[in-house]
Order: C-alpha cells, then structure tokens, then sequence
C-alpha cells in the first residue's frame, strides 16, 4: 500500500453537546469569546506547535519549533476562571476499569469526520515531516517537538517505538469524571474525550507523568514528588514556581477554554493553581 509525506490541519469540529449540533455550538462558543473581548482561537488549538510544512520525499526534515502562543490575554483567563462553577473531586471507584465504556473507544473516534480517527489526526496536526498512509489515516513516522519539555522526538509507529509519542488530554478522564463528569451523558463524555481542544501530542513519559493530574498536582517543568496526589492532599507549592514561567502560562491558557467549553467545574485547588499561574503571566 503506498504511503505519503504530508501534513494535515486539525478540522476540529464540536460533537453535540446537550443536543447542539458540532457547528452550532462550536459557534456560540466562539461568539461568546468574542463578546467577552477574548482573542480568538484558532481551531480550538491555542498555543499550537509551529505552523506544519510539507516535507517531499528525500528532502531533510523541517526541524519544529514549539512556538507557545496565548489566545487569551492573562486578564481574559483570569476572570474566566473565576467564573468557572464551583466542584469537588469526588472518587468513589465507579472510574476504575470501566475508562472505554464511559469515555468510548479513543482509537475508532472520528471527532470531525474526516474520515480518520481523531488519535491519528492529531499526530498529524502536531508532528511535522510526517509520513501517513492516506488510506488508513495512520501515521508511520514523524518529528515531534515536545511541548512539555522542548525535547525533539522521532517517531516511529511499531510496538517497541509508538509509545514514544503519545496523545495527552489536557484535562484528564478520571480528573474530569471525578468532578461532574460522572454525570454528563455519554455524548458529552465522549466528545470531551475526542475534543482536539483537550488532545495534544506529547512525550511519552511526560504523559505518564502527568497522569490524571489536574494544574493544582501538575505543571510543564514543575514535578512535586507527589505518588498519591489526591489521598495524600499534596498540591503545588506557588512559591517554589519558576522565575520563568511562560510555559506554565501557555499550559493554562491551553486548559481553560476546555473548561469553559464544556462547563466544568473547578476545585478550589484548581481554581489556586490556574489563578496562581496566570497572575505571574503578562498581562
């Protein structure tokens, strides 16, 4: 079967969510944006990886720059946290095991149906120099510039090598699940599941890292020794964030309009650490 070097843009077209259609409610979201004098995202994919070139066959790769870009100016986000809705993180072990049956199946997904499932589609829409099989969506090979780390990595789709790059959701299932997901009907879990807005390419050990960490356990370039984070209460230290914390504002940045999106609501941790975070960010 023949094979391809091409790059794709991410169409990343809303689901229904409570009985919207994908461009319906898409568009309100956007609006909303808009009126609340919000920068305007592009696709739902702020602070995106360098914009994608095509790499003929034989010609050396396009080495990527990640390029962390805020769609919403620090003011903008902070008052958009502080109107997200109360909620509490709550495990009563209905998570445990049952991740496909309440979230569907990631691989067979096609979020804006294109034809290609969504976990391919982001590959490629954030790898560059790609080589995709344009019957079967797959991505055989790629660059992908971490955003988490800065760390390039080769990638090779194989058993011993696929994992090397893996797609992270920026907010996590079980996080999401433990604070009002539960009781989303399926269609909405789902959607937030497949949601280009909350998937992004990353090192594959930084994805282990972070878990099922949300911002007030975890950020880019800050790693507390934390083994049980939310039976043994340990959070982000604030004081101890870094002198530069442009990364951290970028990864905010990147969160919230998936909270805002999908009308999620915030731990007070949470609420600490994304606040903490951005008023360290330029206005």
């Amino acid at each position: 079967m023949s094979r391809r070097s091409t790059t794709r843009s991410s169409r990343s077209r809303r689901r229904g969510l409570h009985g919207q259609s994908p461009r319906l409610l898409l568009s309100l979201f956007l609006v909303a944006f808009v009126v609340a004098g919000v920068t305007s995202l592009t696709n739902g994919q702020a602070g995106q990886l360098a914009p994608q070139q095509d790499t003929a066959q034989g010609t050396a790769p396009v080495t990527p720059v990640p390029v962390p870009q805020s769609a919403l100016t620090s003011t903008e986000a902070l008052a958009l946290v502080a109107a997200l809705p109360d909620a509490v993180y709550t495990d009563n072990g209905s998570y445990a095991g049952n991740r496909e049956e309440l979230f569907g199946d990631a691989w067979s997904f096609d979020f804006d149906q294109n034809g290609c499932d969504t976990r391919n589609d982001i590959l490629a829409r954030d790898l560059v120099a790609t080589d995709i099989d344009p019957a079967t969506c797959r991505v055989y090979t790629g660059i992908l510039t971490d955003p988490y780390t800065g760390e390039t990595i080769d990638f090779v789709r194989g058993q011993d090598t696929s994992a090397d790059v893996q797609i992270d959701h920026l907010l996590p299932l079980k996080a999401v699940y433990a604070t009002g997901g539960e009781a989303w009907p399926a269609e909405k879990r789902e959607a937030l599941a497949n949601d280009p807005v909350n998937l992004l390419a990353v090192k594959g050990t930084e994805n282990s890292s972070k878990s099922d960490s949300l911002p007030s356990e975890w950020l880019p370039g800050f790693y507390p020794d934390i083994s049980d984070r939310h039976d043994l209460g340990q959070r982000v230290v604030w004081d101890d964030l870094p002198a530069d914390t442009s990364l951290q504002c970028w990864y905010i940045d990147k969160l919230v309009p998936v909270f805002v999106a999908y009308e999620l609501g915030v731990t007070p941790e949470d609420r600490a650490a994304m606040s903490a975070v951005l008023e360290s960010c330029p206005a």
